[in-house]
């Protein structure tokens, strides 16, 4: 089990060293990339206008001062919800009720987003976001660290994303620059012969039930391999159920980059 609370202190001290360093600071600059654009949000009005998702793929670093006792805080929080990522994933079906009701319980207990819906959540969005650059940085160390906490930053995702309601989940493709459109009920209607026929797994009934996603085929090389996914005109027309998929794999290929990035930076700062 890998625990590099060593790492997390290692930060926690630098950043301890250079606010004694320059005494007028009162709180530690989270600085997490060399490339990060200093951007300063104005909370006016709605306070989650910084996080306007409970869901992200973590791709602009926070730039705000937080307290050094945050800082150690929401790592901590952050490791005790990805251990219990791991540890739930070894004692449960990851799509069963009991996986999802105890990881929820969890979320709440750490003050994680655990409810898409939520109105009143912007703490805990700052918390997640924050969270998961500081475990970046103390995970990035080596291969082995980079790959369980990828592992499990994965499944925490996959989790936030199938509790995600129909119009929540296009709003964030959306958010996250990922172009695919829900096609109409009209289009599936006439569409619907060849969905089934090109959708192992799908009854005539489940496709007229599920969502279709219009898809660049780029981005369903694997489906059009394994000859699952219905083609017409250089787009692929995915149903929710493997849409997940497709997500997931835009996930793992940015935070691997930003991992690989993470330890070339500090490696060049030793």
């Amino acid at each position: 089990m890998l625990q590099p609370l060593s790492n997390i202190n290692q930060i926690v001290k630098n950043c301890q060293r250079k606010k004694n360093h320059n005494k007028t600071d009162s709180k530690a600059q989270m600085e997490f990339s060399s490339r990060a654009r200093q951007r300063h949000l104005r909370l006016t009005g709605d306070r989650r206008e910084p996080y306007p998702h409970s869901l992200q793929f973590y791709q602009e670093p926070p730039t705000e001062n937080i307290s050094l006792v945050e800082f150690e805080s929401f790592a901590v929080d952050r490791l005790r919800l990805l251990k219990v990522v791991e540890n739930l994933g070894v004692s449960y079906v990851k799509s069963g009720d009991a996986y999802k009701t105890k990881l929820e319980a969890e979320l709440r207990k750490l003050k994680f987003p655990y409810r898409a819906l939520a109105e009143d959540d912007y703490d805990a969005r700052r918390k997640d976001h924050i969270s998961h650059f500081i475990l970046r940085l103390a995970y990035c160390q080596s291969e082995e660290l980079r790959r369980w906490f990828l592992q499990q930053e994965m499944d925490l995702f996959r989790y936030r994303f199938h509790e995600l309601t129909e119009g929540l989940r296009q709003k964030f493709l959306d958010h996250v620059n990922l172009s695919f459109e829900a096609i109409s009920e009209d289009l599936k209607n006439e569409l619907a012969n060849e969905l089934y026929m090109s959708t192992p797994g799908l009854t005539m009934a489940k496709v007229k039930e599920q969502m279709f996603y219009k898809v660049g085929l780029s981005d369903a090389v694997d489906l059009f391999r394994a000859r699952r996914v219905f083609i017409k005109d250089g787009f692929a027309f995915v149903p929710l159920k493997d849409i997940d998929a497709i997500v997931l794999n835009n996930y793992r290929k940015s935070l691997s980059k930003a991992l690989a990035e993470e330890w070339e930076t500090a490696s060049s700062l030793k």
